[in-house]
């Protein structure tokens, strides 16, 4: 047991701190909390299968089936990078026209639009793959019973939803709210420069 508690620690310490680096989803969980707490959790949310699955591909050995296939990690690099441009540009448009209403959280956009939204970006990343198995490898996750394997594919996804729904809170709140209410526009133009410079490094990397 104490060898399985250390490998889910060091599983939860690498993606905790992995999660919390900038990047498309936090673009996008920050873009959808300024309109409301509802449209940032429910793409907080959507992470949560995608990274799931992509972490079960890891640990079943997925990694080697999309070497030996690269024209199928290539499709889904491109599907992905594609996707990543067309939010990117929609809220730069958004904010260069001033309303501060980008593709992802329109106020009047359905849930299940807002969680495919989110899902799509994350399962088009095939890449992620590669990330969950050298971090299983790294902490020896490969040798824990089933059981557990299930917990740390479960449980990793959970640990980023986490840190998003902190995010969500923290964007979503009263105070913050007042205080970045004028800055909208600005944090949509940025949301959508982060979206777009992801999407480029997708489709040029090799």
């Amino acid at each position: 047991m104490n060898n399985v508690s250390h490998v889910l620690g060091l599983l939860a310490v690498a993606h905790l701190l992995n999660v919390m680096t900038p990047g498309a989803n936090l673009a996008l969980v920050i873009s959808a909390s300024l309109r409301g707490r509802r449209d940032g959790m429910i793409v907080a949310a959507s992470f949560w299968p995608a990274g799931a699955f992509w972490a079960a591909m890891g640990l079943a050995g997925m990694g080697e089936v999309m070497r030996n296939a690269p024209a199928l990690e290539t499709g889904l690099r491109i599907v992905c990078g594609l996707y990543l441009l067309f939010l990117g540009q929609k809220l730069l448009r958004s904010a260069w026209r001033g309303r501060g209403l980008p593709v992802a959280a329109t106020p009047d956009m359905p849930a299940a639009r807002l969680f495919l939204t989110g899902f799509l970006t994350n399962l088009g990343n095939a890449r992620v793959i590669a990330y969950y198995a050298s971090i299983f490898t790294a902490a020896g996750a490969y040798d824990l019973p089933w059981q557990w394997q299930i917990v740390a594919v479960a449980g990793m996804p959970a640990i980023g939803f986490s840190w998003n729904t902190l995010v969500v809170a923290l964007i979503s709140s009263a105070p913050v709210r007042r205080l970045l209410d004028r800055a909208t526009h600005w944090l949509d133009g940025l949301s959508g420069l982060v979206l777009l410079g992801f999407g480029f490094k997708l489709l040029a990397a090799k």
